[in-house]
């Protein structure tokens, strides 16, 4: 469970939240058919070169395409082709933002775990490299969680009370949904 934002090539300079998610929906529809044709891309290189840049302590993650071909049976030249996303995390104890840069979109994960002037800090780096992405590939930001679409060059992050909500929440919603059961040698 993540609060999620995408960032993607807008088609006019103006959000448009019909637009977004449009957009979105088929990210992940092209995700789930796991159909890509073997590329470099310039765009998706120049997004993650700013983001190091940016922030240096962020790490690319390796893809080992002999170890992805031989679990799901397929070659490695399929495996390159599906797996062409950069992934960029930072080292343990930084905030937990996941960075998954594509060829057409960015897709920022960051787990339910920060409260007060944490949370402050995470959404002050998370709007930085919303302006880095901005800035280095003309993305604009849909936010699913509030519904709402920005630019970053003109507007911060600023609505993160979902966020607020669902940190506050969580540790009902998880146990709400943890049924007790029986010991395990209680068969009736």
């Amino acid at each position: 469970m993540s609060y999620d934002l995408y960032c993607y090539l807008p088609t006019s300079d103006i959000p448009n939240l019909n637009e977004a998610e449009a957009l979105v929906e088929g990210f992940d529809e092209a995700e789930e058919s796991e159909i890509a044709i073997e590329t470099t891309s310039i765009r998706r290189e120049a997004i993650v070169a700013a983001l190091l840049s940016h922030n240096p302590r962020l790490e690319r993650f390796q893809f080992d395409y002999q170890k992805i071909a031989s679990s799901l049976g397929i070659s490695e030249t399929e495996a390159r082709a599906r797996y062409q996303h950069a992934e960029l995390t930072p080292p343990e104890g930084d905030l937990a933002i996941q960075l998954t840069v594509h060829d057409d979109h960015v897709f920022i994960a960051i787990p339910y775990w920060y409260k007060g002037s944490r949370a402050d800090q995470l959404f002050v780096e998370l709007s930085g490299y919303l302006k880095v992405i901005r800035e280095s590939a003309g993305f604009f930001v849909f936010d699913p969680q509030t519904g709402t679409v920005w630019d970053p060059k003109k507007a911060d992050l600023q609505d993160r009370s979902q966020y607020d909500r669902i940190v506050k929440d969580l540790p009902a919603m998880l146990s709400s949904g943890q049924k007790q059961s029986k010991p395990w040698w209680r068969f009736w």
